[in-house]
């Protein structure tokens, strides 16, 4: 599988938002915690057609990666499977200034603005598809399944309930240096 793409920073990064559909306000990075700063730091409230059950922290190539997957995949993957859109994006979070799972050193991507933990989705009809309930469970598993598998073209790193237990409710999505598809 070929790496995601690689999404513009700074300015260039800001200037990208307004035809991916992000609905964002400006936001500074975290202080008083040098190894957990965000470059390009943003609120996202909304991406790719889809608005977020509450505004994310993150940097601005993430959301511009939230923002063409939700369009490219999930909005299609919708439609396919229940006939109408996504209209909400639920997440456990995104910025954390904490380190790896299992790690004494390395920091997670969430320290950097660079990951957030997809854990469902909310359909025009008011349908919630969730990760937790849904993985194996029919129509509703498929879509979610369809959705890890399209991920991996625009993050670098898809964690899925496949993983381990630490992603048994989520799907970790980050665009990290390393490529893990799960």
């Amino acid at each position: 599988m070929p790496p995601p793409p690689r999404y513009a920073a700074g300015a260039a990064c800001y200037a990208a938002l307004a035809p991916e559909a992000v609905r964002w306000t400006p936001a500074a990075s975290p202080s008083g915690r040098r190894r957990c700063a965000i470059a390009d730091p943003i609120r996202v409230e909304a991406a790719g057609g889809a608005v977020l059950e509450r505004p994310a922290l993150v940097g601005c190539p993430l959301a511009a990666a939230l923002a063409a997957f939700t369009r490219d995949v999930v909005q299609p993957e919708a439609a396919r499977h229940f006939g109408q859109p996504v209209r909400r994006l639920s997440h456990l979070g995104a910025w954390d200034c904490r380190r790896r799972t299992g790690s004494l050193f390395r920091m997670s991507e969430h320290a950097s603005g660079r990951a957030l933990d997809l854990a469902g989705f909310e359909l025009a009809d008011g349908r919630r598809i969730s990760v937790a309930r849904d993985w194996n469970e029919g129509n509703a598993g498929r879509f979610l399944r369809a959705v890890a598998t399209g991920a991996c073209r625009y993050f670098s790193i898809v964690l899925t309930p496949e993983t381990d237990r630490n992603h048994r409710d989520h799907f970790h999505l980050d665009l990290g240096p390393y490529r893990v598809c799960d």
